[in-house]
């Protein structure tokens, strides 16, 4: 489907990219992979091992826009009207009377995000169904189309209305209407809610030239070799600014506009975005694109960088053809050969290691339900024992190295959002340990699996006692290893 080049034939200098690449890593961006096009063609491509290619990696908010699109599917069907309510095609869904507010909503203001107030969380609700708690636990403070606010609980909703006016799954759909004629996303899924809906807002999990396709076939208005899959009215509205979609007075990498469930970007680009960094950044007008998968979900303000210096760096100096040069070429590709999953780094031995090593720390009461920890060191790699409210657990680790296995708490989601695992099942894991001074230990965990996220947790002695504190990041897990522990050896 891509035709892979260098990148002085794509105009771009290879020590650019090289230069891009430097600049991810030491601004602390966890990334996963990163893919640079110039039309149809791959002018960069790495991944940072254990990542590759094939890989399946969570969308998480990209999903929106795909969603956006499969209304505009519908539309073209003659299905709806994007002036039409919504609530006129949920009737079943609605318990009693509903606020004005959301009574007048339609599709287009859906899409837009220009609803009419908050939503409840549905991780912390028991109603299963979330598009029927989206009619009747929504308060409906204001009059739609007065102002934008990120409503991810309304795109899950516009997924249920394709799902139900298709008659099929919103991947199966998208797969009839458009992915089996661009032969893209034939190993892609979505996982579900707990009631059984395609989880919209949140859960498309494809490969990177699955994301590279779809913002292709948008640069070229719904075209895809020459048959039009989708109206280009539809796509070109989708992709530009119709609402302002400012939160504060500042600007910022995200602040251009918004279109159908689609950002806009700078250079009048677009891009379709998702928790932990997942980016896809196209810009028609100089036929270039940026693909990104990374979880960032502990370091927030490094988006900013990663979109600011896309444009700083290979953005600005993207041109005509250059001559090839083998040398900056060669070292991206030595660079491309070592990349490396993030770990953390620091000191690789200190006298602590042998103070504590197997020695038990018995905790104090405490909200993660530890009961009490060990550290077992061998020379660069070990082993974190504990026990919580489950029973006894290890995480095997890495010194200034990852070390891959499985993450030992129970019960957490697999391909329902939401629903609790009774068969054992546990998410993949790389974790990495290193010393900072003389008396502390900084243990890093990441979830590397349909769900991404992470734990920072540090370990401060002082003679017998230990002061842990967890810090975590994800979604909706990993709430066990979140608080401050003190231990007593």
């Amino acid at each position: 489907m891509f035709n892979k080049i260098t990148p002085e034939k794509a105009g771009v200098p290879s020590e650019k990219i090289t230069e891009y690449i430097n600049c991810l890593t030491n601004c602390g961006a966890n990334t996963h992979g990163l893919m640079l096009l110039k039309g149809n063609d791959v002018f960069y491509e790495g991944y940072w091992e254990p990542f590759n290619k094939d890989f399946t990696h969570r969308m998480y908010s990209q999903t929106k826009s795909y969603v956006g699109i499969a209304i505009g599917l519908l539309l073209d069907e003659g299905k709806i009207k994007l002036s039409d309510r919504i609530i006129e095609y949920f009737p079943e869904k609605i318990d009693g009377e509903i606020s004005k507010e959301l009574n007048e909503l339609t599709i287009e203001q859906m899409l837009t995000m220009t609803t009419a107030g908050p939503s409840k969380n549905w991780f912390t609700e028991t109603d299963l169904d979330r598009t029927h708690l989206y009619f009747n636990a929504r308060i409906g403070d204001y009059k739609a189309g007065t102002i934008w606010a990120y409503d991810s609980a309304g795109s899950q909703v516009l997924s249920a209305l394709v799902e139900k006016l298709s008659g099929m799954e919103l991947l199966e759909y998208l797969r009839l209407k458009l992915f089996n004629k661009m032969g893209t996303f034939k190993t892609a899924e979505i996982l579900k809610t707990r009631n059984g809906d395609s989880w919209g807002d949140s859960a498309l999990i494809c490969t990177m030239r699955d994301m590279a396709s779809f913002g292709r076939l948008l640069m070229q208005g719904g075209n895809w070799n020459g048959e039009q899959l989708i109206s280009a009215d539809y796509v070109k509205k989708a992709t530009s600014a119709l609402v302002d979609n400012h939160r504060s007075a500042f600007d910022t990498e995200l602040t251009y506009g918004y279109g159908y469930q689609i950002w806009k970007i700078a250079q009048n680009g677009f891009g379709f975005i998702g928790m932990g960094d997942q980016l896809t950044l196209c810009l028609p007008h100089k036929d270039l694109m940026l693909v990104l998968t990374s979880d960032n979900q502990y370091n927030h303000p490094v988006r900013q960088i990663i979109i600011n210096q896309f444009f700083d760096i290979i953005v600005a100096n993207a041109g005509d053809e250059l001559e090839e040069n083998p040398v900056a070429l060669n070292e991206l590709e030595n660079l491309t050969y070592n990349l490396k999953l993030r770990v953390i780094k620091g000191e690789s031995d200190s006298p602590l290691k042998e103070k504590i090593n197997g020695k038990t720390f018995v905790c104090d009461q405490n909200n993660l339900g530890f009961k009490q920890f060990s550290f077992e060191f061998g020379d660069d790699e070990g082993i974190f024992k504990y026990i919580n409210e489950q029973g006894e657990k290890e995480i095997p680790f890495g010194i200034n190295k990852n070390v891959f296995g499985k993450f030992p708490q129970l019960g957490y989601s697999n391909d329902r959002g939401g629903a609790k695992t009774t068969d054992g099942f546990m998410y993949n894991d790389a974790v990495s340990l290193c010393f900072k001074d003389d008396n502390k230990i900084i243990l890093l965990v990441q979830i590397i699996d349909k769900y991404f996220g992470n734990v920072h947790a540090r370990f401060a002695f002082n003679g017998d006692t230990c002061v842990a504190e967890f810090i975590k990041n994800a979604e909706d897990f990993l709430n066990e290893y979140q608080g401050l522990i003190i231990a007593r050896c």
